[in-house]
């Protein structure tokens, strides 16, 4: 059976966080996740419905917002908390910058404005340094058609997804899983350049991985859909002699300072980083804790890199990056010819030890490629971003294909 509002209320209240800014009566938790469902069904001028709900008065806000964050704008006539009305004020509040303030309790709540919050709150899911920028008061997102989000602050109790409740998220980025499938190529990069050879790996490992963040973010941003495929160099290289390739780029790009730009900017941040601190190796918390301009400029820079592949990911195929992180080229073609297996497994758990079987041509064509990619090539990743803004990430994992779906909270 599947869950609605009214489920999700109850859930909810039985795992409210003890000590949490405020306590809901079940019925008015209804009448908000109630209100909000129906809101996230409809469409506004053509848009999907999608915004930031924050329940609490302005008081609340104006007393908890830090200085210069969190600008409430309050309305000289309130409106009630319908859907309509949530409707028709998600544009002016932009999933990832604005709220609507809401307060009430019971049936009798009613919408007092929008908080201008900026995009901040974003950084861990997209790229970026963790600033804590949160109210601290309870939160619904609504993200898409009967996809509800219920926060205590920043803490995630439960979401309601395809008719499914559940208490955990999926962030693949936390995984084992993805940490090892990189670990002897990052080991290897690391010996042939200087500087990447006195950083710490998990330095490394989350620079890698919050570009690829916001890549991801950007792609899903723009509504296309699109895929990356990572690959060995060597694997790149069969590719590039081979007469019929497991993996062909229409756009294929030259070698050159261009296609290394990543390693380029990840030297110069470490140069920076023993530059502007005490001796020592340059570490993740060294880099958390320095916010020089010489190494905010070459922290932006490889992120900007996320946007040139987002670009590239609009062209039709996928956007084909070595493990190395060097741009390889785009518009890439996995062969139809290769084989994939009549059944794939949905990971259940953010490594995959928990598994439930599905039939492999159950999905389109992007996915079919990603499971043939990672078929023939399995050290490699695919990942494929859907044009319903769904994150899925492939891998072949102790030889069978498994697919995560990632959580996104935007």
């Amino acid at each position: 059976m599947h869950a609605y509002p009214q489920q999700l209320a109850d859930f909810v209240l039985d795992h409210w966080p003890v000590g949490a800014s405020r306590v809901f009566e079940r019925r008015a938790l209804m009448e908000v996740l109630s209100s909000c469902f129906q809101a996230s069904l409809s469409h506004e001028e053509g848009r999907p419905v999608r915004f930031r709900l924050v329940l609490g008065s302005v008081d609340d806000v104006t007393s908890r917002a830090p200085e210069d964050q969190f600008l409430p704008l309050t309305l000289e006539r309130p409106r009630e908390l319908t859907p309509d009305n949530l409707r028709r004020l998600s544009p002016a509040a932009p999933f990832h910058s604005s709220l609507i303030g809401a307060d009430g309790q019971g049936t009798a709540w009613s919408i007092w404005g929008l908080v201008h919050s900026g995009a901040e709150w974003l950084a861990p899911s997209w790229g970026g340094r963790d600033r804590h920028l949160a109210l601290g008061l309870p939160e619904v997102h609504v993200t898409g058609a009967g996809r509800l989000g219920v926060y205590a602050g920043p803490e995630l109790v439960a979401t309601l997804e395809r008719g499914v409740i559940e208490a955990t998220t999926t962030d693949v980025f936390t995984s084992r899983w993805l940490s090892a499938l990189f670990r002897e190529t990052r080991r290897r990069f690391a010996t042939e350049h200087a500087a990447l050879t006195r950083a710490d790996d998990a330095l490394v490992r989350w620079i890698s991985q919050h570009m690829v963040r916001r890549a991801v973010f950007l792609i899903r941003q723009a509504g296309n859909g699109g895929m990356l495929l990572f690959a060995e160099p060597e694997f790149l290289i069969e590719c590039s002699r081979s007469k019929l390739p497991p993996l062909r780029s229409k756009y294929r790009l030259t070698d050159g300072p261009a296609r290394q730009r990543y390693r380029t900017l990840m030297e110069r941040l470490i140069s920076e980083l023993e530059r502007n601190t005490a001796p020592g190796a340059a570490d993740l918390e060294r880099f958390l804790g320095t916010e020089t301009a010489e190494v905010t400029r070459a922290e932006q820079a490889i992120f900007e890199l996320s946007r040139l592949i987002a670009g590239l990911a609009a062209v039709d195929g996928a956007v084909l990056l070595s493990k190395r992180f060097d741009l390889m080229g785009f518009g890439a073609e996995v062969s139809g010819e290769l084989p994939y297996p009549d059944t794939v497994f949905q990971a259940l758990d953010v490594d995959g030890e928990r598994r439930a079987p599905e039939a492999a041509n159950s999905v389109g064509t992007r996915h079919r490629a990603a499971y043939r990619f990672v078929t023939s090539h399995p050290s490699g990743l695919a990942v494929v971003v859907s044009h319903d803004g769904v994150v899925r990430f492939v891998a072949n994992h102790g030889g069978d294909v498994v697919y995560w779906d990632q959580f996104l909270n935007w």
